[in-house]
């Protein structure tokens, strides 16, 4: 048989898979389904069929190899029902065509901002948003990530879809760190909040991190800027001497060791950073004013690098 027509019989094949496929759907059924980031054609095909959208995953994988779509599914929230082709479906997950509302959580953001920005969005009550996250605890385990949200969506739902976000993040591999460094999951989520708000530059944290494990081992106050910055709500550009002296267990330039809980929801590259700090036995670190860093192990040079900078200025 010559190339040419084991190539035709191949193509038509596909065709006839792909003519097949379209018809042998169940009866008419409508679903919201969330392609994970990272899903394969696989995990795409079996999901259409868990969700009642197709008969055989092996159909919609067939076609989407036949359209070298494979590498082209893109993550988000889909309205898809079974009047549609499978070519329709294929094209709607290409093209990213996502049902829902787009809203980016950005790192860094607490729970005041993640509830501000909903409610700008209109997917939800500011007030009622905070309400569920205080009630639960959970500031800090609201992972920062892009999602689509269905308008409607209760705030617990919202919530609870960025909990399991952070959980799918913190994974065991990173559990067995905490146990490694004798601390709890919450008390390295708290260490990395402070590094998110702390550092402007990725390639500082596990330097910071270091900073601040180091006063902990001598039982120093942490003295983080951004402890005070949550404490008093609002983002100063310079904090004065009684911003310092607000009473509050967040505040970390009154009270030792780490604050109660996070104090904002901080992403991947801190919470590594938290688990595999530098190693280093610097003390202190003072902000340039570009977004770096200058780090001392003693203080009579970190009082050098605050006047010099201080003339710089």
């Amino acid at each position: 048989m010559d190339k040419r027509k084991l190539l035709y019989r191949i193509t038509a094949l596909f065709l006839l898979i792909f003519l097949v496929g379209s018809i042998y759907y169940t009866p008419y059924n409508e679903r919201i389904i969330v392609v994970e980031s990272g899903m394969t054609a696989k995990e795409v095909s079996f999901l259409l069929r868990e969700e009642q959208l197709i008969r055989s995953p092996y159909f919609f994988l067939a076609y989407v190899q036949l359209k070298r779509a494979a590498n082209k599914l893109r993550p988000g929230c889909y309205n898809l029902n079974t009047n549609m082709s499978l070519g329709a479906m294929l094209n709607k997950i290409s093209a990213g065509e996502t049902y829902g509302v787009k809203v980016v959580i950005p790192e860094g953001y607490n729970s005041v901002q993640i509830a501000s920005l909903l409610s700008i969005k209109k997917l939800v009550n500011r007030d009622q948003f905070l309400k569920v996250v205080r009630e639960k605890g959970l500031e800090g385990y609201l992972y920062p990530a892009t999602y689509a949200i269905l308008p409607g969506t209760r705030a617990e739902a919202i919530a609870q879809m960025m909990v399991e976000k952070f959980n799918n993040v913190f994974n065991e591999k990173l559990l067995s760190q905490c146990e490694t460094l004798n601390l709890t999951q919450r008390q390295i989520l708290t260490m990395a909040s402070i590094i998110e708000k702390e550092a402007k530059k990725s390639e500082e944290k596990p330097e910071i991190a270091a900073v601040f494990y180091n006063r902990l081992k001598k039982k120093w106050l942490l003295e983080s800027c951004a402890t005070v910055q949550y404490v008093l709500g609002t983002a100063k550009k310079t904090l004065k001497l009684t911003d310092l002296k607000t009473r509050s267990p967040y505040n970390t330039y009154l009270n030792p060791g780490l604050p109660p809980g996070p104090i904002c929801n901080p992403g991947l590259a801190s919470i590594k950073a938290a688990l595999y700090p530098g190693n280093s036995n610097n003390m202190f670190f003072v902000a340039t004013g570009d977004g770096t860093h200058k780090f001392s192990r003693y203080y009579r040079d970190h009082l050098k690098e605050k006047q010099q900078l201080k003339k710089k200025s």
